[in-house]
This record gives C-alpha cells, structure tokens and sequence, in this order.
C-alpha cells in the first residue's frame, strides 16, 4: 500500500475481491465457532487479509469494534436474505463503517481513490470494509445494490 499526502492508507488497493472478503469476514462466525473470539485470533485474521501489517495488534477497544463491525455486517445480509429489512443493522453497519475515516485523494492525471485519514491501522482496516461494500454494491453483490 502507498501512502498518500499524508493520509495513513489507500484503500482501494487492498480490495482485491470485495464479496470474497465480506464474505470471508462473515464466515468467521458460523454457529458456536467464533474465529475472531480472542484479540491475537483476529489480529492473525487481518494480517492473512492483508489488512492489518504483521507488526500492529488490535486493543481491546478495536477488537470489540471489530466484533461489532462483523455482527452489523452479518445482520444486514441476513436480514436482505430474509427479505426482511433490518434498519436497526443498517444503522449499526453506519456507524461502525464511521471509524474507517475515509477521505478521497485526487492523484495525478484525474486518479482518484479512497484513504483513511486515520494515523492508526484499525480505522483502516475499516475503510477496507467499507470500500469491499461500495465495491460490492457497485457491482451489484452486496443487499439493495
């Protein structure tokens, strides 16, 4: 990833595969198993995801955001496959995408790409979510794209 006038992260790079990745990051809860239970569990899950560099942890603040994050995520595809609409996760998934801090940088010869303004890994590792949304939702594989 390159740094960008001194915003943290572009992070449109790391999305190579939106839906692989918010799928991938759903998954890590599936009944009583819990990929993502202990802190050092989801760090070693974001460093495979090429989210998070190998030599940053999470706090225990970012790993329950993390959790939270997850649970949003989850809640708003299970409920567009129920068919039900759930806006009380839709609004957790907001606020939860809010600590990605994104920001859009303007490059040479009209680039244009998102970064996360934030000085510390996690939020970007949120704005990594968030774009594997917009991504997704661009392409038409994420709920009400």
């Amino acid at each position: 990833m390159r740094t960008c006038l001194g915003y943290h992260r572009i992070v449109s790079e790391a999305v190579v595969n939106p839906t692989q990745l918010l799928q991938s990051f759903a998954s890590t809860l599936s009944g009583d198993k819990d990929l993502l239970q202990a802190r050092e569990d989801a760090a070693a899950w974001l460093h495979s995801a090429a989210l998070l560099p190998d030599d940053m942890g999470l706090s225990n603040s970012e790993h329950a955001a993390l959790l939270r994050l997850r649970t949003a995520i989850v809640d708003v595809l299970a409920a567009h496959a129920s068919g039900q609409p759930d806006d009380e996760a839709a609004t957790r998934l907001t606020r939860a995408l809010a600590d990605g801090r994104l920001v859009l940088t303007a490059g040479p010869g009209g680039t244009v790409k998102l970064a996360s303004a934030a000085r510390s890994s996690y939020p970007s590792v949120v704005a990594a979510f968030a774009v594997a949304i917009a991504e997704a939702a661009a392409a038409g594989s994420w709920p009400g794209a």
